[in-house]
């Protein structure tokens, strides 16, 4: 399933921590306003008995009495007197001593632990040396600390208990130190992995298939028993800070317990993940049996649900880290080979009458489409494989960026500027013949394999990657469930999320019913206004607008392009195709399943129901013609309500649609004057003066947003 978004009330990882005490001021309403002003509260207590807060119990034993000798009683009392001196400057002496290493220990611990913190901002940003350079000396502040409690274990002072200071400050140390081991094996291990894409590269690159390759099995198990040390080291870890009760805890050493408590627990959480994963990361690579792979190349100027058209298809197989095969194809000709009927979803009988694999990315949700993709590609007589991925081409721009022109055959160079026009005007127009249109791609395809298969290009290709990855350009599904788990946990399953019932929901889908190659001309705003009533009743209204940018110095550009390649006529049905056309699309505008549609400006809009899904989903077409924009609205009344007594949390989770370049979205969000506000997320959160609540962003990613609301 995919990764749930915290409520705003449950996110305490987002909370600084101070090192040097639970500084966070305890909040109480003063006054109950929208706005509301808050009285600062210290949390930090004097501590006045630092041997504990309960009397020390005594048992009496009765005996004979004793009488003991007049001089004896003397002496006793001198020495009695003179042990109680030393004792009281032996107890002082050790006191003083004692504060004056505290802070020491104090400053060397919380330096440490910075160092800890340093290490893994560095190694997020994977800027793996310096982050090795932080866990260093981390270990070193840790250790200068540890030496310096050298009283703990000689003294039977109040450091030295158990369940007090000394006993917490001792397990902050050594749970330190093991912590820091922890990270320098696991950035070990990361160090082998970064080696896999080389390796990989290297072993698929013809100037290297020497015999000689490097083995990606080899480096995963390497990196495998470095991460199974730096599990061993944070479960010591764990087990050693987990023993201090932080709650009998002066303040400032209670915060740096928690913080350490807490930070071990999800490393330790997120090593253990990474291990459970290697079998999945074997199988991709071909390791015991051979990997085939569908690719399916998606073309998001003309929008589908799980990103674009599908035009072309690979078939790829991977055995022991080695593509064996890499085989190119258009769709039509598989669709074409197929003389059976399979009824389409209703909303396809708009442009299609018989269901094909081409159009199998019917549902936004990728598992669900995927394995429709897998059904078709048998069913028209093609292999079985193994993984589904799905490419968006607007990501070929990003690569030729790294790799630079790339020449085709005696065609000529294409280039992140030129490769999309260059393609879809030699395609669309036949002009590598009629018979085999996409021929160029058999030609362009293993040109472009060979200028990115280089050690050279790893860093920069990873990169986009992953940012193509976050933003759903790029997908993937297995049938295999460790390899499907490990897609989800990377965040590229595609999987629809799945809200709760008590959380608003959008998700507006687009599907290209028009057949050009416009939505590279188009701008989207989603405008979504909300309001609370103080019954808590929550009542939607989503306004989409769609303007379609093509403009004639677009021609000009694209003239002055194809005349340098030798092609000097525009037919008006290709430049029509190539994205001047009319932009047309069947639009899902997806919601909580239950709302209930109130009124809109549509003339056709229909209220559905998603069974793959389980959402309901308002459905109407939207067409906009060149330089001109459309519109609709719909308002609705969700399936639930807020219970305001005394406070609610107003939850919306809005996913962006794959393939899309990003909408821009305007919330907003409205109440009754006796409902208020108490907080928001995100930052960007606005509190306008009319005490309206708004939120803009691009919606390159999904996005969460939430309010607490009061009741006066």
């Amino acid at each position: 399933m995919p990764r749930q978004l915290n409520d705003i009330k449950k996110d305490p990882d987002n909370a600084k921590i101070d090192l040097k005490g639970d500084s966070s001021p305890k909040k109480t309403p003063i006054k109950k306003k929208k706005n509301s002003i808050y009285k600062n509260e210290s949390p930090i207590r004097e501590v006045k008995d630092l041997s504990g807060t309960e009397k020390a119990h005594f048992s009496y034993i009765k005996g004979e009495k004793f009488t003991p000798p007049k001089y004896l009683g003397n002496l006793l009392k001198i020495g009695g007197i003179g042990f109680l001196i030393i004792l009281f400057i032996n107890a002082m002496n050790v006191y003083v001593i004692g504060k004056s290493i505290e802070r020491d220990i104090s400053s060397k611990a919380e330096e440490g632990y910075n160092f800890l913190i340093d290490a893994g901002k560095s190694a997020t940003k994977i800027e793996f040396d310096r982050a090795l350079d932080s866990f260093n000396n981390a270990l070193e502040n840790f250790e200068e600390a540890e030496d310096s409690l050298w009283f703990v274990n000689t003294d039977q002072t109040f450091y030295a208990k158990d369940g007090n200071v000394g006993q917490a400050v001792n397990a902050l140390l050594e749970s330190g130190k093991h912590f820091a081991t922890a990270g320098k094996y696991f950035l070990e291990a990361v160090e082998e992995f970064n080696n896999i894409p080389v390796y990989f590269v290297s072993k698929n690159n013809e100037d290297n298939s020497n015999g000689k390759n490097p083995s990606i099995t080899d480096s995963l198990s390497i990196g495998l028993e470095k991460t199974d040390l730096a599990i061993a080291e944070i479960t010591e870890a764990a087990e050693i800070i987990g023993e201090v009760n932080a709650e009998n805890l002066p303040p400032e050493v209670r915060a740096r317990v928690t913080f350490a408590q807490n930070k071990i627990t999800e490393v330790a959480l997120t090593l253990q993940t990474t291990s459970e994963h290697f079998p999945a990361i074997l199988k991709l690579l071909g390791d015991r049996y051979p990997h085939r792979y569908l690719v399916l190349f998606q073309n998001n100027n003309e929008i589908r649900p799980t990103g674009g058209f599908i035009g072309s298809y690979a078939i790829v197989d991977i055995n022991d880290g080695y593509i064996e095969k890499l085989e190119t194809h258009d769709v039509y000709d598989l669709d074409g080979s197929y003389h059976g009927v399979i009824e389409p979803p209703e909303e396809f009988l708009k442009f299609t009458g018989n269901w094909r694999f081409r159009d199998s990315n019917y549902s936004p949700d990728f598992p669900t489409s995927a394995k429709k993709a897998r059904w078709f590609l048998e069913k028209e007589g093609g292999p079985t494989a193994d993984t589904v991925i799905a490419i968006n081409q607007g990501l070929l721009a990003d690569m030729l960026e790294i790799t630079g022109p790339v020449q085709v055959g005696q065609f000529g160079k294409l280039d992140s500027k030129n490769y999309n026009l260059l393609l879809s005007y030699i395609i669309e127009g036949k002009v590598w013949g009629a018979e085999d249109p996409k021929h160029i791609l058999k030609v362009f395809v293993p040109a472009f394999k060979e200028a990115i298969m280089k050690e050279e290009h790893i860093s920069s290709a990873t990169s986009k990657l992953y940012k193509a990855m976050q933003q759903k350009h790029i997908l993937a599904y297995s049938a295999d469930e460790d390899i499907q788990n490990l897609f989800v946990s990377m965040g590229i399953s595609g999987e629809a999320y799945s809200p709760e019932e008590d959380e608003d929901y959008l998700s507006v889908i687009n599907i290209a019913t028009g057949g050009t190659k416009s939505e590279q001309f188009m701008e989207e705003q989603i405008y979504h206004d909300t309001h609370i009533s103080d019954t808590g009743k929550i009542t939607d209204k989503i306004t989409i607008q769609r303007t379609h940018q093509w403009s004639d110095n677009i021609y000009l550009e694209w003239k002055k392009t194809l005349e340098k390649y030798g092609f000097t006529h525009m037919p008006d049905s290709i430049i029509d195709i190539l994205g001047r056309g009319e932009n047309k699309v069947s639009t899902r505008i997806y919601v909580p399943a239950g709302s209930k549609l109130i009124d809109t400006n549509g003339t056709d809009v229909a209220t559905k129901y998603d069974n793959d899904l389980k959402k309901t989903y308002f459905f109407t077409e939207m067409n906009t013609k060149a330089d001109d924009t459309s519109l609709i609205w719909i308002e609705y009344e969700l399936p639930f309500n807020l219970d305001l007594d005394p406070a609610s949390t107003y939850k919306m989770i809005t996913e962006k649609q794959p393939g899309s370049r990003g909408s821009i979205f305007t919330k907003t969000l409205t109440t009754d004057d006796e409902v208020y506000s108490l907080a928001t997320y995100p930052e960007e959160v606005r509190i306008n003066a009319d005490e309206t609540i708004s939120y803009a962003t691009n919606l390159v990613y999904d996005k969460y947003f939430s309010v607490v609301l009061g009741q006066e």
